[in-house]
């Protein structure tokens, strides 16, 4: 009798310490499953203001904006009201930003006024607005990460991103909403609420950097920086219908932008910098150009971030469209999270060939390039398996239990050092094999993801810290996981680090988006921006919803 309760009493102390030791691991994430949501506070407009919409200015190029302040065309604060306006007016329905910096951006603008009035250029971007993605951190200016026990959480430094925007003359406006952490495909978290499509309000932006696309696509703002770590900058901009670019790995500093505070809620994480090969920033726009201005003011190495590459500055000349050659393909074959990923809608598979049919009448060479079932099963199941061997290190043990459990196939459990080695020894085979399919090429051509922007999930955790792959999403009469849809044709080039360019093609009969990946050689993404310019230049198709002119 003893015996038997000295064995219940060590079975249930046992037990005690489990619960206590998973409360304290999962605490910092409660946010994320309670059942008592709070109600999101998305931001709002001053009770008073003045709403005249200029069209005309918000929807300029930031090149263009850039060289009327110079040459005094228009003023900063003529620029700056403008986008305050837009977001004042748009902001409610879109909920695209989530932190705006009203007084400081005016009275910025007006210093850049003053200081040009002085003959006094500050740089290329002098007096521009621009917005980051809530997880850069800025200098006295709310970033929470979209995660609730950061909501309240103010920076004392800025990212070296921000730091470059400021220092080429912009003018920090504002932030944009996000999903908690950046941890997967769509917009939404409980301190703000989900942001909506511009084109369709009833559908999703995509994600992480969802709310930079809609800003971007709804006059809020001229220019963005999102973050990329399996689609985050290409998906947004795909569904939304504008520019984005993941450049090459370790192009950009990190610096400031990974998850700024969180160390304050885990400590582990200000010393185990677990993420190291696949996250990039990435600039979004309206235009190539832009892109082009943005990489040359963003791209560099930094003593903060020691990853960072040294590369000489060039300018390519542009091939004749005769001479350039073009590997493309409209579907990938093989299994991602165990579904098949060649069902690419016909609407977004027909778009596209119009596309590959405009570029072949122009003289491009062509040719359709299919990479092998073995090769994707394998770079997929290596990315995923990498993901949760750096990303979701940091995760609570019970939530990587919980994929396990709900059938996510990436899921490593437990984690070895020999794991690991045996992963980065597969991605640098990948990175070879991808490295010697481009050599014969100037780019690679390929869907983003396999539809366009699809209805707002009804899962809580759309975006959240549990991966929304058990989600659904229709296509063609078939159901796939939103992971499937949003995710298998963009996180390859996060695994090799290749730059990618996404640009607009084109609109399905409901009138969405639908946008292409432009895959260029590593370190050459001066070369990829010039291909993609003459791309679009051929087949593109850029609008802007009308209901956001007036």
């Amino acid at each position: 009798m003893k015996t038997i309760k000295w064995i219940f009493t060590i079975f249930f102390g046992l037990l005690l310490i489990l619960v206590v030791l998973v409360f304290i691991d999962v605490s910092p994430y409660y946010n994320l499953i309670s059942s008592a949501d709070p109600t999101p506070e998305p931001y709002r407009a001053p009770s008073e203001f003045n709403s005249e919409l200029r069209s005309d200015i918000v929807f300029l190029s930031a090149t263009e904006m850039a060289r009327k302040i110079r040459e005094k065309e228009l003023t900063s604060l003529e620029v700056v009201k403008a986008h305050l306006n837009q977001i004042y007016v748009f902001n409610p329905k879109i909920n695209a930003m989530v932190t705006v910096d009203e007084e400081g951006a005016l009275k910025r603008a007006k210093e850049a006024d003053s200081a040009l009035k002085q003959g006094k250029l500050w740089g290329p971007l002098h007096g521009v607005p621009f917005t980051v993605k809530d997880h850069l951190a800025t200098k006295s200016v709310r970033t929470t990460s979209g995660y609730g026990p950061l909501k309240d959480f103010v920076p004392d430094y800025d990212a070296t991103v921000v730091t470059r925007l400021k220092d080429s003359g912009a003018i920090l406006l504002g932030k944009t909403n996000m999903p908690p952490l950046a941890a997967c495909c769509g917009t939404t978290n409980l301190i703000f609420g989900t942001t909506n499509n511009p084109w369709d309000l009833n559908r999703t932006v995509g994600g992480s950097s969802g709310g930079s696309a809609a800003a971007l696509i709804s006059g809020m703002t001229p220019i963005e920086i999102g973050s990329d770590a399996g689609g985050s900058i290409r998906i947004p901009a795909h569904y939304t219908g504008v520019f984005g670019m993941k450049p090459t790995e370790n192009l950009i500093s990190f610096y400031g932008a990974f998850i700024p505070g969180i160390e304050r809620l885990i400590p582990k994480m200000k010393t185990l910098n677990t993420i190291r090969h696949f996250k990039h920033l990435g600039p979004m726009a309206r235009s190539i150009e832009d892109l082009e201005l943005l990489i040359k003011i963003l791209k560099g190495p930094d003593i903060n971030d020691a990853n960072i590459l040294d590369l000489p500055h060039y300018e390519p000349d542009p091939k004749p469209l005769n001479k350039l050659k073009i590997a493309w393909t409209i579907s990938l074959p093989g299994r991602f999270l165990e579904q098949e990923t060649d069902k690419i809608s016909l609407e977004s598979a027909n778009l596209i060939k119009i596309f590959i049919n405009k570029l072949s009448d122009s003289g491009v060479i062509l040719e359709k390039n299919i990479f092998s079932t073995q090769f994707m099963n394998r770079a997929w199941k290596t990315w995923g398996d990498l993901v949760s061997m750096e990303y979701d290190f940091h995760s609570p043990v019970i939530f990587r239990i919980l994929e396990k459990l709900s059938g996510n196939p990436y899921t490593v459990l437990p984690y070895t050092y020999e794991k690991y080695q045996h992963l980065l020894n597969e991605r640098d085979e990948i990175v070879s094999f991808l490295n010697k399919k481009l050599s014969n090429f100037d780019v690679l051509i390929l869907p983003v993801t396999l539809n366009s922007a699809y209805k707002h999930l009804d899962s809580r955790f759309e975006g959240g810290m549990l991966a929304n792959y058990l989600d659904k999403v229709l296509i063609d009469g078939k159901n796939f996981s939103s992971m499937t849809v949003d995710l298998s044709y963009t996180s390859l080039f996060n695994l090799t680090g290749n730059p990618v360019v996404v640009i607009p093609i084109g609109f399905t009969q409901s009138g969405l988006p639908i946008g292409i990946q432009i895959v260029g050689k590593k370190l050459r993404d001066a070369e990829l921006l010039i291909v993609a310019q003459q791309l679009f230049n051929i087949g593109g198709d850029f609008r802007i919803p009308p209901k956001f002119i007036k």
